[in-house]
């Protein structure tokens, strides 16, 4: 074995063990968050009936559980209790879309020292911010009086409850996330308890291995490894959106998994074109918990998780399958990177106004 083939193991090596790292930095980050802010997103899920502020509690509450398959899953049981109605969950689980691309936002930022990787991190990024706004511009006005996800859920879960009734649903336990929430939970000795601690030491070993992680990539041949994803993952549509639905239900985190392509993005062996698909499937694997949360609930807690799936893919055929609908997110996000670029704190002005001041704002006057 030559010194050249001992390198590239070397360094893939590497990056499996920086990837682990980034996954870690980031699950820490979200349990820090969640642990920081759960209390008060509980008792705010149940405040409201009115649709249009529900819609901005599953924002600011996913922003606070990092995680949409979580707030999806409270809502569910919620629902399945009787805590909560249909018609209420159906606009926060929506809102729970928009609110799970926080994360590998946030993710972006640790290029921002680098002009070129950051403006490509940014657009793979936000473009999954813009599909999903664009999916609650078009879906929520129709679903408000219409009401075409509820009706179509209901008639899915009658057809289905009666066939799972008393049948238990092992969820199983993804070997991928056993294994980051370990490594977090050790990350987690070191901070005496305390959430602050926890969140800083998180976010310097998610923005320390993403610098590793784009260092090592570009080191590797990029033209090697752009060649393997144009072969064999990222030459399709289907199979870009396939390879995202995959991850999220193996991680069972949305937020993960399209934080997985932003260093990628970066260092230039992704486009954005490539990316966004993917992160359509992750939008997609991310039901599949609240699903698994509601198979053995109630017919009203089914019909909140069949909600949930059929909002992404109506989501999905009407955006994606429209090519000018499709262009605007990409238009967007390619828009606000070059803004990001020349100004440093737009990033940390978008994230705060679209995901923290004004769901804060609509929920807090408008109860």
């Amino acid at each position: 074995m030559n010194n050249d083939t001992l390198k590239v193991l070397a360094k893939t090596a590497g990056i499996i063990s920086a990837l682990y790292l980034f996954l870690v930095g980031i699950a820490g980050m979200s349990s820090a968050i969640k642990h920081m802010g759960s209390g008060f997103a509980e008792t705010v899920l149940t405040t409201t009936s009115d649709p249009f502020i529900a819609l901005f509690i599953g924002i600011f509450a996913t922003v606070l559980f990092q995680s949409s398959s979580t707030t999806t899953s409270l809502i569910v049981g919620m629902v399945s209790s009787g805590s909560l109605t249909v018609a209420s969950s159906i606009p926060m689980i929506m809102g729970a879309n928009i609110g799970t691309t926080v994360t590998n936002t946030i993710v972006s930022i640790g290029h921002i020292n680098k002009r070129t990787e950051f403006k490509r991190a940014f657009a793979a990024s936000t473009v999954h911010d813009f599909f999903n706004i664009m999916a609650v511009i078009i879906i929520f006005p129709i679903e408000i009086i219409f009401h075409p996800l509820q009706k179509i859920s209901e008639w899915f879960a009658i057809e289905l409850f009666g066939k799972i009734d008393n049948i238990d649903v092992l969820q199983a336990k993804s070997p991928i996330r056993v294994a980051v929430k370990s490594g977090s939970k050790f990350i987690q000795k070191f901070t005496l308890d305390n959430d602050v601690i926890y969140l800083i030491l998180s976010v310097a070993i998610t923005f320390l291995m993403l610098y590793v992680l784009v260092k090592l990539l570009k080191s590797l041949v990029l033209k090697k490894i752009e060649g393997f994803f144009d072969q064999y993952i990222f030459n399709t549509t289907i199979k870009a959106m396939i390879f995202g639905v995959i991850i999220t239900i193996m991680v069972q985190s949305s937020s993960i998994t399209t934080s997985l392509v932003v260093p990628l993005a970066g260092a230039g062996v992704l486009t954005l074109r490539q990316i966004f698909p993917f992160t359509l499937g992750a939008n997609i694997g991310t039901t599949v918990t609240a699903l698994l949360a509601a198979i053995t609930g109630t017919v009203s807690a089914l019909v909140a998780a069949f909600s949930h799936l059929l909002f992404n893919i109506f989501g999905i055929l009407i955006i994606y399958g429209v090519p000018l609908l499709r262009n605007i997110p990409l238009t967007l996000a390619e828009n606000i990177a070059d803004a990001a670029v020349s100004k440093k704190y737009v990033p940390i002005l978008y994230l705060l106004t679209i995901f923290v001041i004004i769901p804060f704002c609509i929920i807090y006057f408008g109860r």
